[in-house]
């Protein structure tokens, strides 16, 4: 069963919500496919789609599964990832740096920060997420 969760993504280390929320879709997808294993012609980047709030638009999130199940490469570096999340405690820093090193697959859900804000779609329709459907009138 899917479980979607919406992420918003806060503004922190001088990037935007959408720079920020990009930059961690990248690196999650670089978990996959480490950067200097990219080839030239790569196009696809980013691992998990990014939305803008409607209500807000300076406000993205990044929009997954609970439960997707993220293979990781045998030559995965979580450097640039674990980097993105500077709220984290040394301990928190170290539980996700280790359970992404030490594992084939992550699942997305055990990668999300503790102070991550995670929203259903009703939670996000109701915080202005999705624009008014004109059909509904």
């Amino acid at each position: 069963m899917s479980h979607t969760i919406y992420l918003p993504v806060v503004p922190r280390l001088g990037l935007t919500s959408e720079e920020r929320g990009k930059a961690i879709s990248a690196e999650l997808f670089n978990l996959t496919l480490p950067k200097h294993l990219h080839r030239p012609d790569q196009t696809s980047t980013q691992l998990l789609p990014l939305i803008q709030n409607e209500g807000d638009p300076d406000q993205w999130a990044i929009v997954g599964d609970h439960d997707y199940v993220i293979p990781v490469h045998v030559q995965r570096d979580v450097t640039a990832l674990v980097s993105l999340f500077p709220q984290l405690s040394e301990e928190e820093r170290s539980q996700l740096t280790y359970y992404i090193a030490t594992s084939d697959s992550v699942t997305f859900g055990n990668l999300l920060p503790s102070d991550s804000t995670q929203l259903t779609r009703e939670q996000a329709e109701a915080l202005g997420w999705f624009p008014d459907d004109p059909f509904d009138e």
